[in-house]
């Protein structure tokens, strides 16, 4: 502000000095004595010289009146400019803040949509997580409990399979067993020479022990009657039978072998 002004005290300063120079020449005029003044004629001159430095002295100082209010005008208008330039500046400054505070809205909004929109992924992703766990907990379940049922059917099945297989083969095993047994029992008596004088229908039961290959190592009784020459002739004719015929099969052979005997009519 004080260089636009500058410029304008320019005229102001040889307004004044030109009014110095007119008073000097005046106060001159006043102060010299009568007797160094110019004859009559030149008083006269003189009158009208100083009646024009009058003039021009006032003319001077209307131009100089004029010169302040146009500088007063002046210096009125810059200052305007000045105050609307600061009235711009503030107004701009204001239309930043409120752009500024209406972007930190907008982020501020955005940012909440944000986490608002990450909140609803990560609770649908949380959603369909557990919905994904209880199907695949039920599938699991449900393949669990198929898997357990067709292992109780294949069980039942062996079972029944095992069953009708030992049922058979117990069947067929006993079968073979009483042909090796009945075997053995002919074979024994074929060396058993009945005693006389031993009661008819004399019963005994003997058990001989055998090893692999048929021979015999022991003898015992069960129930037995008939008297002790009718039991010797027993336990003689199993000695005398050994080695005892073999099984027809490894699995049907006994270490003991259940013998009964009777004596006949």
């Amino acid at each position: 502000m004080s260089v636009a002004i500058r410029p304008a005290l320019a005229p102001f300063g040889w307004s004044i000095a030109l009014h110095a120079a007119i008073a000097g020449l005046l106060l001159v005029g006043l102060v010299l004595p009568e007797d160094e003044l110019p004859p009559q004629g030149l008083q006269i001159e003189a009158v009208i010289v100083n009646q024009a430095v009058l003039q021009a002295a006032a003319s001077l100082h209307r131009e100089d009146d004029r010169r302040q209010e146009k500088q007063a005008a002046l210096q009125r208008k810059e200052q305007e400019r000045l105050a609307q330039l600061e009235n711009e500046k503030q107004a701009e400054e204001q239309q930043a803040e409120g752009q500024r505070r209406l972007d930190a809205q907008e982020a501020e909004q955005q940012k909440a949509q944000a986490a608002a929109e990450a909140s609803r992924k990560a609770a649908a992703a949380k959603l369909k997580t557990e919905q994904q766990a209880r199907a695949k907990a039920a599938a699991d379940q449900k393949r669990k409990a198929e898997e357990a049922r067709l292992k109780a059917e294949r069980e039942s099945d062996l079972r029944a399979r095992l069953a009708e297989e030992e049922e058979r083969t117990g069947a067929t095993f006993k079968g073979l067993k009483a042909q090796y047994i009945a075997i053995i029992q002919a074979h024994v008596e074929r060396h058993w020479f009945k005693p006389p004088g031993t009661p008819a229908g004399a019963t005994c039961m003997a058990f001989a022990t055998q090893i692999p290959g048929g021979e015999v190592v022991g003898v015992r009784f069960g129930a037995c009657g008939g008297g002790e020459a009718f039991r010797q002739s027993i336990e003689n004719a199993i000695r005398n039978a050994s080695p005892l015929p073999p099984p027809p099969k490894p699995e049907l052979f006994d270490r003991e072998v259940t013998l009964a005997f009777r004596q006949g009519d």
